[in-house]
């Protein structure tokens, strides 16, 4: 399972970002795939993802609809399909382009749904035909969808078209502006069903916007071929650090000051997991750098694919770090 690194971000953050994981030593290359939004990133940001990441490094890039936008209500979804093609057109330099796909939300009632799972479809056919050919091999299409109808409507309409990878983005929403993404009992179903469909037919699944480690060994269960994620980052602005399988805690400054429950179940599940890097070997600079918590999440993530995909943990000791860093998610591992 490969991690895309969702890069959508300011510039200076992106750089010292990239200038303090090389100082760290670390082999392994977290931005060797970078997922961005092309119409809603700084000029600034996206020129170091081509001469620094995609140039100089060889990472391979994914364009974003944007449909996240969209989902926030930053733009309607009928002005997204002009400006992206606009766009992708004089910009034919990233590795993968990901077709405009409409978000159904976890308020969105069963007709509003299913109008933005058809309009999906739709724009995202059309929107391949209108494409220069050098770029149809490299498009990204996205089931959006609540039902299993929905999904199957889905792939019928892409495997005419798709040679690559097919996109999953129907997690639960929440938030004010459904800016959460949320893996639900129901967001599980769907890819359960886009799953067999796909084994079927040879494609790969991507999935968008996952957010949070212990989800991550069920995505490894179910043979995802790839996930892209923000979380590492929108997470440590927030105070909020992961380890291996662990979701996010606060861990700020002044909670630190308060209480010291959580710093020491924080070097129980290091013990547990094996977890180490510069960014969290002071807890006193975790809890008040955000750029380290950035780079510890950024390093959590890795080590759970380590974990999951090296064998570094049995099952049981899996669910054991689970069931005490993250039990609410035991649920998806058969686990009451």
């Amino acid at each position: 399972m490969k991690f895309v690194a969702s890069l959508t971000m300011n510039a200076s953050d992106l750089r010292q970002a990239i200038q303090l994981w090389d100082a760290s030593g670390d082999p392994r290359d977290p931005f060797a795939h970078a997922l961005v939004s092309p119409l809603f990133i700084q000029p600034s940001t996206l020129r170091i993802v081509r001469e620094e990441l995609k140039e100089r490094r060889g990472s391979q890039v994914y364009f974003d609809s944007g449909g996240y936008y969209v989902q926030q209500g930053r733009l309607a979804y009928e002005e997204l399909y002009g400006l992206l093609m606009d766009y992708y057109r004089q910009n034919r330099w990233a590795d993968w382009y990901v077709l405009p796909d409409w978000v159904p939300t976890s308020q969105d009632d069963s007709q509003t749904v299913e109008h933005k799972v058809r309009a999906t479809i739709t724009v995202s056919r059309l929107f391949y035909d209108e494409l220069p050919d050098e770029l149809k091999g490299r498009v990204l299409p996205v089931v959006q969808a609540h039902t299993k109808a929905q999904v199957i409507a889905c792939m019928e309409a892409y495997s005419q078209f798709a040679v690559g990878p097919i996109g999953f983005g129907s997690f639960g929403t929440s938030g004010s502006t459904n800016g959460v993404n949320t893996v639900t009992g129901q967001s599980v179903e769907m890819l359960r069903t886009l799953i067999d469909l796909t084994k079927r037919d040879g494609f790969d699944i991507h999935l968008f916007g996952v957010s949070t480690p212990p989800i991550l060994y069920l995505f490894q269960q179910l043979e995802v071929a790839s996930f892209d994620s923000m979380a590492w980052m929108k997470a440590a602005g927030y105070g909020n650090v992961f380890l291996p399988l662990v979701r996010g805690y606060m861990a700020t400054y002044r909670v630190a000051e308060r209480t010291h429950t959580y710093r020491d179940q924080f070097e129980r599940l290091k013990a547990m997991t094996g977890h180490r890097c510069p960014f969290c070997e002071d807890f006193s600079v975790l809890t008040s750098n955000r750029m380290h918590r950035i780079m510890h999440n950024l390093a959590s993530v890795l080590d759970t694919l380590d974990i999951l995909q090296e064998g570094h943990l049995s099952h049981e000791q899996i669910i054991r770090v689970i069931a005490l860093g993250s039990p609410t998610y035991l649920r998806y591992y058969g686990v009451d």
